[in-house]
């Protein structure tokens, strides 16, 4: 069973209350990690959404942390908006148009406000997530999923016709989703230095983009100054070798 710790927070326009959840990790029951870096914990993103629109007034505001005084964990007297009317600005996620909504969400951001370079990234790597999930389970049109008894054949074929339509999207806004990729990467290089704690973590970040940018020259050169040797690396050195470039599944 999936628990959460519930909270509250107040717009600072309309002064209207949203409910919220954060997904307790101690009860998590599946982990699932993408090349991107995108985890899901029982189907849930790990990532804080730190850019809140307010459902009654739109207003935007960013919580860096969600912790007091921006939240409350008192239940407040008044109506509140329950989290979905709210979460990840109420896309449905799951359908291609819910996912187009979700990436023109964090394009609007980047058009129409000024952000520090933190934010920005957040932005533009939240953008990159988007973007990926429109061919994150593309393995799921294999027929092994039927034949396994994974899925019916009903949900195996309606899921399947979702996921060609979310791969041809994925082709038309292969520009947009190139243009927000080099753009992280100039930011991550701006933003980090081999004296930052995440800087590990970034140079393999930035290894993933290059590869999913179809610059595997980049990617391998990067690759062959990297010690560490993990099952992600060896798997981002086989995809590299094979010129295949988008994300894939890493674990779960």
């Amino acid at each position: 069973m999936i628990k959460f710790d519930t909270f509250y927070i107040q717009c600072p326009r309309c002064k209207c209350w949203m409910e919220g959840h954060l997904l307790i990790s101690s009860m998590v029951n599946q982990s699932i990690l993408y090349s991107d870096g995108k985890i899901l914990n029982d189907g849930y993103i790990t990532e804080n959404q730190k850019m809140i629109v307010c459902p009654a007034c739109s207003h935007w505001s960013w919580v860096e942390k969600y912790e007091e005084p921006y939240i409350s964990k008192t239940r407040p007297k008044a109506t509140f908006y329950t989290w979905n009317s709210w979460r990840f600005y109420g896309v449905h996620s799951v359908s291609n148009k819910g996912k187009m909504a979700l990436v023109n969400h964090y394009r609007n951001f980047l058009n129409n406000g000024n952000y520090n370079i933190e934010q920005e990234i957040y932005f533009r790597r939240l953008m990159w997530w988007a973007f990926n999930d429109f061919v994150r389970n593309r393995h799921q049109i294999n027929i092994d999923c039927y034949t396994s008894k994974e899925m019916s054949f009903k949900v195996w074929y309606r899921n399947r016709k979702k996921i060609m339509e979310g791969i041809e999207l994925f082709d038309k806004c292969r520009d947009h989703f190139n243009e927000n990729l080099r753009n992280l990467i100039d930011l991550y290089k701006l933003r980090y230095t081999p004296d930052d704690e995440e800087y590990e973590s970034v140079n393999l970040d930035i290894i993933e983009i290059y590869r999913q940018l179809g610059d595997f020259e980049n990617a391998k050169k990067l690759l062959e100054q990297t010690t560490r040797r993990t099952h992600f690396i060896s798997t981002i050195e086989r995809k590299v070798d094979e010129q295949d470039d988008l994300v894939f599944l890493v674990s779960g």
